[in-house]
């Protein structure tokens, strides 16, 4: 993506804050967050930059705090109360690299007023997404679709022969003939009867 231009960022994310943004309420549960953490690593691999994620809550089995997960350098708050300690630990750990991540006003300001370098959630989230879309898209979609092609082809071919034995003749071929061609020969004496009548309407007016 080329978005922070440089590898050496080193994005501190506030993570219930993300969360929030996706529509969950209240303390997040394990797998919620452990999907964020895969999500963030897919955009570590991607855009070549370090990314630490700070979790409100107990540490997770999985991701022990301050450790990296799949490429995660994890932290953890134990409340919201004191999540804003927490991300400030997380900046200075990152060093002059740290961006923060985050939706509360009073702390950008105050990083922004440091020197240090923020970035809203809001914006934050259009590179998640994006590569959120790219993981669901890829993979063997177009062969998932070719059983249905196939099966609209069986259901063109027609009924299948009869299985049945002798019991049910199918019509003789030589009938569906003559049936088709005294079809056809009433819809031509259709069409010359109302060429006719046409032509006698025309004949009237002139």
């Amino acid at each position: 993506m080329g978005l922070f231009g440089t590898a050496k960022s080193v994005l501190v994310v506030d993570t219930a804050a993300v969360l929030k943004t996706k529509g969950v309420r209240g303390r997040a549960a394990p797998r919620q967050q452990l999907q964020l953490l895969r999500a963030l690593s897919r955009i570590v691999q991607r855009e070549k930059i370090k990314v630490t994620a700070v979790l409100v809550g107990a540490p997770l089995d999985k991701a022990p705090h301050n450790k990296v997960f799949d490429g995660v350098r994890v932290r953890y708050a134990k409340s919201e109360d004191v999540l804003t300690k927490e991300l400030i630990k997380s900046l200075k750990q990152a060093g002059s690299a740290g961006v923060l991540v985050a939706e509360d006003v009073a702390l950008e300001k105050r990083i922004i007023g440091s020197g240090g370098t923020t970035l809203r959630v809001s914006t934050f989230r259009k590179l998640l997404d994006d590569g959120n879309e790219q993981n669901e898209n890829g993979g063997n979609y177009s062969n998932n679709n070719r059983p249905q092609r196939n099966d609209r082809r069986d259901r063109n071919r027609g009924p299948r022969p009869n299985r049945g034995g002798n019991n049910q003749q199918p019509r003789p071929q030589q009938q569906q003939q003559s049936a088709a061609d005294e079809s056809v020969v009433e819809e031509r004496n259709e069409r010359n009867s109302g060429d006719d009548t046409i032509s006698q309407m025309i004949d009237l007016v002139e």
